[in-house]
């Protein structure tokens, strides 16, 4: 079972066309993977079958907004080490993406974003 509280390995990020989903394979010490998807926050209307706008997943399941587990995957996000797959000329610009979901997270447009869109 993945251990969030591992130290991780981000080895795979897609960048979707979508209005800015950002989703990260990540692997623990144990080479068990999770994916975490920060989902965009440009089209605001809530579609059947699709995530909410502007919210965070873990396995393509909803993280509850300022919970303890949303909480322990922004910090291993932040904490997490690049793995060999990831281009090192790409390093920089994903860094600055992956800082960028997190720091929204952590906004209050987030938690306002998260109560308009039900």
């Amino acid at each position: 079972m993945f251990n969030i509280k591992d130290k991780l390995t981000i080895v795979d990020v897609s960048c979707w066309m979508d209005g800015g989903t950002i989703t990260l394979i990540m692997q623990d010490q144990n080479s068990q993977t999770c994916e975490i998807e920060f989902v965009q926050k440009v089209a605001l209307k809530r579609y059947e079958n699709h995530p909410r706008p502007g919210s965070l997943l873990i396995n393509r399941k909803e993280v509850e907004v300022r919970s303890e587990l949303e909480k322990e995957i922004l910090i291993a996000v932040q904490q997490a080490e690049w793995g060999t797959a990831i281009i090192e000329e790409e390093k920089d610009s994903l860094k600055m993406i992956i800082e960028d979901c997190i720091d929204f997270v952590k906004s209050e447009r987030y938690i306002e974003l998260a109560q308009i869109i039900m």
